[in-house]
């Protein structure tokens, strides 16, 4: 006979009703994570996540409010970005292929039009991504650009948690939409956004300096400024510098899909807004309304949750 005081949780298991659970020490995995090598690690870093940030989930949506995410200056800087990118890529792949499509016009049947505008799209990537994007993101906007400790701890348990081994960490998603006006930043920062950002400026930036090395290796007489971002021109042989320029492309493109991907998830559709009109739906909180960590030492004993009413 089934034992009624028992309730079915969605992963399969069963919960005691009369006994409050513990979000913090329950993981909510499809498995026991503790079994796993590391897993009591991993579930001790879920569970000061969730002390953290759990008081978030308290917030009263009537209290949202709109809050400016991003300026001018980074909204255009990376939609100029996606322009830049997309069409030296559609150029890049139009020489690699030789089909030219609508560019083939003229003596040189395409090659010399996409070439141009594959290399200033290219050159422009490289300043807007590397400089103005950064400048208007971490001075202007005054967003992180360190990924810190804290963050990876919470990619560590969100990586674990989209593959359904940890429950996602509860007001997470609240703590990303508050922003901390005493400190002057919000309060949850993805940290997937930031490692995207490290991501596409290495791999910009190797496209550029093997870009540049190709152009100085076809050019019969480069202008100096060509000769000196070529300077890797020399390093290898040319097939296998144009070989590292491709898997650099095609890297790029793989981070930058990944990164639309969870851009338009629903859970992340008002920061996907946000990047059009500057602004996200979020709580402001202060020295005041801030919900502070639970604190561990305060916690019922297991044992005696049974006796709380």
């Amino acid at each position: 006979m089934a034992d009624t005081n028992s309730d079915t949780v969605p992963d399969g298991g069963a919960v005691d009703s009369d006994r409050p659970p513990d979000e913090s020490m329950d993981h909510g995995g499809i498995i026991d994570i503790e079994r796993l090598p590391g897993g009591s690690r991993l579930t001790a870093i879920r569970a000061d996540l969730v002390r953290k940030y759990e008081g978030y989930q308290t917030l009263d949506e009537s209290d949202k409010e709109s809050i400016r995410r991003w300026g001018l200056g980074s909204i255009v800087s990376h939609w100029v970005t996606v322009v830049a990118m997309t069409a030296a890529a559609i150029t890049g792949l139009m020489i690699w292929t030789g089909l030219y499509g609508p560019v083939d016009v003229g003596i040189w049947g395409g090659y010399q039009t996409a070439f141009t505008i594959h290399v200033w799209m290219g050159l422009l990537l490289a300043v807007v991504a590397l400089v103005v994007f950064t400048y208007y993101h971490r001075v202007v906007d005054k967003h992180r650009l360190l990924l810190s400790t804290s963050q990876l701890k919470e990619q560590l348990v969100i990586a674990f948690a989209l593959v359904g081994l940890v429950r996602y960490i509860p007001g997470y998603k609240q703590a990303r939409r508050a922003y901390d006006e005493d400190r002057e930043h919000w309060v949850g920062y993805h940290p997937a956004q930031t490692a995207f950002w490290y991501a596409l400026w290495f791999f910009v930036l190797l496209l550029t300096l093997t870009g540049f090395a190709l152009w100085a290796g076809l050019a019969t007489d480069p202008a100096w400024w060509v000769s000196a971002l070529g300077f890797m021109q020399g390093w290898l042989p040319f097939e296998r510098m144009l070989q590292l320029h491709l898997v650099a492309t095609f890297l790029t493109l793989a981070t930058i899909a990944v990164h639309v991907y969870v851009a338009v998830l629903p859970g992340n559709r008002d920061f996907f807004g946000s990047m059009l009109n500057g602004t996200v739906e979020a709580w402001v909180v202060d020295e005041e309304s801030r919900p502070e960590p639970a604190d561990p030492t305060a916690e019922a004993d297991p044992g005696e949750a049974k006796d709380d009413d």
